[in-house]
């Protein structure tokens, strides 16, 4: 099969380019005697998951319980779980978790790990404890203050729990190479506070783990680092390329669409719209449209509606109903998360067909 036997609209992901997306940023974690643990919130795909493994991985990164779920119903057994956990149900499909492989969750509060440690405790199992504090992206995580300490103190000394380090995720450092050079600097100088207060605290800390995407190949230069996260990089999409993070010829994934309308003139109408790409801006750059057409860059994907994608193109261009166009999307997790399965291609050849197993776990 080929893609042109495929309905649209279709994910495809180049085969060839995963290789080396996997291999890349494996050989540069390896150099730099960094431990890659990714974020398969992005793929979302189990036999992803097992390639980057294979690419040596020290195990996965999930946000949702559900995706944890997926992955160790899949096989894969080293899972850290990055989002505050909250509830007796939670805690107890957590400690189920643990009791089929080595399970870490994040925590920002001594009250949530209190609940964990609770549960763990009353199932007879450990569960791994990551401290996040926030650096500057002002999501989750702790204030770096000396009352974090104390929370910290407490928190280690729990039973049932097991004090793996701490955690921080540099989401807000996305823009270029330029700004990116004065954003590790102040990142460095937040880290070293942190430090400081741990070290006069006196509380260890194993594992220090960071990393984005936009960052990732720089992850060295930032103080005590010992373990990334990196998610998009598998595939890359067009914030990455604004990014200077990546070009698009790194981009693995693109959506095979269809021109479906002309009639209006200046503008062409696809099969696909937020529905299928997701309605994400760009996060750097000049912030505009909703996807990069890899045969015509010239044409801007304007606007969205839920089932159409508006195509502005000069009103010199041929296009006609029934071509097909492949568009990176803005924001490639958002993206693969509203469709049911992937197709693995080299060239035009079809070569599997992916369930995205793990689409749709939020809870």
């Amino acid at each position: 099969m080929t893609i042109h036997d495929l309905e649209t609209p279709a994910l495809l992901i180049d085969a060839t380019v995963l290789d080396r997306n996997l291999r890349t940023m494996a050989e540069y974690c390896s150099d730099h005697t960094l431990a890659l643990r990714p974020h398969t919130k992005t793929h979302k795909i189990p036999e992803i998951a097992r390639l980057q493994l294979q690419h040596g991985a020290a195990g996965i990164t999930v946000a949702k319980l559900g995706e944890a779920e997926v992955m160790a119903d899949a096989g894969i057994t080293d899972i850290l779980i990055v989002y505050p956990l909250w509830g007796e149900k939670k805690w107890k499909r957590l400690t189920d978790l643990a009791s089929r492989g080595r399970i870490a969750v994040a925590v920002d509060s001594l009250v949530v790990a209190a609940g964990v440690a609770q549960a763990a405790k009353a199932a007879g199992v450990e569960i791994g404890i990551r401290a996040e504090f926030d650096t500057g992206f002002h999501r989750c995580g702790w204030a770096i203050t000396t009352d974090a300490m104390a929370e910290l103190e407490k928190i280690i000394a729990l039973p049932g729990l097991r004090w793996d380090g701490i955690l921080v995720y540099p989401g807000h450092i996305m823009g270029n190479q330029n700004t990116r050079e004065r954003d590790i600097e102040h990142e460095n100088k937040i880290l070293d506070a942190l430090f400081e207060l741990l070290d006069s605290a006196s509380i260890p800390y194993p594992v220090v783990s960071g990393g984005n995407t936009p960052a990732a190949f720089a992850s060295h230069r930032f103080h005590r680092l010992t373990e990334i996260r990196p998610g998009t990089y598998v595939f890359n999409d067009r914030n990455t390329v604004e990014a200077e993070s990546a070009e698009f010829n790194d981009c693995a994934l693109t959506v095979l669409v269809t021109v479906v309308s002309t009639s209006i003139s200046g503008r062409a109408i696809l099969d696909a719209g937020s529905k299928t790409l997701s309605a994400d801006a760009l996060l750097s750059g000049d912030r505009l449209g909703y996807g990069y057409i890899l045969q015509h860059p010239e044409f801007k994907l304007k606007e969205l509606s839920e089932e159409h994608g508006h195509l502005g193109i000069p009103n010199h261009s041929r296009i006609r109903i029934g071509d097909r166009l492949r568009v990176v999307p803005n924001h490639v997790c958002t993206c693969i998360n509203l469709h049911d399965r992937v197709y693995l291609v080299e060239g035009e050849q079809v070569i599997d067909e992916w369930k995205v197993a793990a689409r749709g776990k939020v809870a």
